[in-house]
């Protein structure tokens, strides 16, 4: 081991950094996907809509992306890891009832605000499409 204490510091450093610029162009090319996604599901003007995510967190930056273009009610949704992960987009402020609707029928999990939850479930897609009906 011919490598000193100093050497080792600085090459962990310029890990270190390497790594952060790393995770901060991943977090931009995942919203600019994001902001593609959105602009299909706009788009394609229908109320229910299988995306892309690669992790739940993916769900809830795209949600308010379509928030800001949706007139009615949306849901987005995509399976991941066995589950179904899903928003609920509402432009007049429903989104909380509708995940309390699907809350009620058992295994949910989310939250949000009024005009967009995020949540998943093992219910099929059917039952939480009904939700935004």
């Amino acid at each position: 081991m011919s490598t000193t204490p100093e050497e080792v510091v600085a090459a962990a450093s310029d890990l270190l950094a390497k790594d952060e610029a790393l995770k901060k162009q991943l977090k931009a090319a995942t919203k600019a996907l994001m902001a593609q996604q959105a602009a299909q599901v706009l788009a394609s003007g229908q109320q229910v809509n299988e995306v892309h995510i690669e992790s739940a967190g993916d769900i809830s930056v795209l949600a308010p992306l379509v928030l800001k273009g949706a007139s009615e009610e949306t849901l987005l949704w995509a399976k991941l890891n066995g589950r179904l992960y899903f928003a609920l987009i509402s432009p007049a402020g429903q989104a909380c009832d509708c995940l309390a609707r699907l809350q009620a029928l058992g295994e949910v999990q989310g939250g949000g605000l009024p005009k967009v939850v995020t949540g998943n479930t093992t219910l099929p897609l059917e039952r939480v499409a009904e939700t935004i009906n």
